[in-house]
């Protein structure tokens, strides 16, 4: 553990220089990634449910629409 130890610290020193990208160390068999978050990271953002709650017909729209657009290309990613 003492090669994952100064990979952590490395990968944690650069992130210090910049820490506008977020870095990447080789722990063992894990990658590990670290990045600075902006403070105050205290709550989660709340959800589009939770914001549009009152509009179900608009939600429902939504996911109907996601769904088709999955169902067209069902290899894209959602979460790039």
């Amino acid at each position: 553990m003492v090669n994952g130890a100064r990979a952590l610290e490395q990968a944690l020193e650069a992130l210090k220089r910049d820490p506008t990208h977020p870095v990447r160390a080789r722990v063992d068999d894990l990658t590990v990634e670290l990045r600075a978050i902006a403070e105050p990271a205290l709550q989660a953002p709340p959800s589009v449910v939770g914001l549009f709650a009152d509009e179900p017909e608009l939600v429902d729209a939504v996911c109907e629409q996601a769904m088709r657009a999955r169902e067209r290309d069902p290899l894209r990613r959602t979460d790039a």
